[in-house]
């Protein structure tokens, strides 16, 4: 790798100085090193880094900047933190308060169906990302039973199997 990136400059070393061309060049060399995407890890939290806005009285840690403003409702932590507690007591399972990012509607692509979606959860590290749009607290609502029956039966059952997303997450819409 180090040999590629020196290979991309052209050195003009003078003839009579060898020895200080070498060493020049050597510490060109070093200092590339240390360039470039190989060497650097991809961020923490899924990718998304681990930065919160706020954290509510419960723990729930958000990140709300820069999609909503902090007086939109979708930023008001002790909000998310009682429709997440809502989901508990309806599912009868206690885990500690999750971190959520809100990102905006759109960005969410799964990585299993690489379809959008309206929000996401992740494990080890738990993380739950919701969209900005009119689903915002369906989804955290959703997302809250994945993250439940993650840390209670150690399965966030991505195929929607448990009768938990039917009894403890209302539809945002009339069933027909």
């Amino acid at each position: 790798m180090i040999a590629s990136t020196a290979s991309a400059f052209t050195f003009c070393l003078p003839a009579s100085r060898p020895a200080k061309g070498a060493l020049l060049a050597l510490l060109l060399l070093a200092a590339l090193g240390g360039c470039g995407s190989a060497g650097q890890e991809p961020s923490p939290c899924h990718g998304y880094g681990c930065e919160f806005d706020v954290q509510g009285p419960a723990g729930m840690r958000l990140r709300y900047a820069p999609v909503v403003e902090p007086s939109d409702p979708r930023a008001n932590v002790v909000f998310l933190e009682q429709l997440y507690q809502m989901v508990e007591d309806c599912a009868g399972i206690q885990a500690p308060a999750p971190f959520v990012v809100i990102k905006k509607e759109g960005a969410l692509v799964s990585p299993l169906d690489g379809l959008q979606h309206h929000g996401l959860y992740y494990s080890d590290p738990d993380l739950m990302l919701i969209d900005d749009g009119a689903w915002t607290f369906w989804s955290l609502k959703h997302e809250t039973v994945h993250y439940l029956l993650h840390h209670a039966l150690g399965n966030s059952d991505p195929d929607h199997t448990s009768s938990l997303f039917l009894t403890c997450v209302e539809l945002p819409f009339p069933m027909p």
